[in-house]
């Protein structure tokens, strides 16, 4: 029953189809923000409390991937699906 509820909800995807989205920054963007903050281009001093915000807000922003609510629960049920989906990745 379970099985059937997801391929109900899947059909009826409002993610487009598209089970895992990517991250909404890369490493480079991420590094820009926070130097922008540690070197303003307006030539106003650094602001420490404004490069701690930026870290803690966009840090992980190019590791956060974005997974839908059912490809995330088969990724915790099945270890054998995580397992198979990691060794595609480690022989890229």
């Amino acid at each position: 029953m379970e099985r059937l509820e997801q391929q109900v909800e899947c059909s009826s995807c409002n993610w487009n189809k598209q089970c895992i989205l990517p991250p909404s920054m890369t490493r480079e963007e991420v590094e820009a923000k926070i130097n922008e903050a540690k070197e303003p281009e307006d030539g106003s001093p650094p602001n420490a409390f404004k490069a701690m915000m930026l870290v803690s807000i966009f840090g992980t922003k190019d590791m956060e991937a974005h997974v839908c609510p059912v490809f995330a629960d088969e990724l915790r049920k099945s270890a054998e699906m995580s397992n198979e989906i990691k060794e595609l990745m480690k022989s890229k």
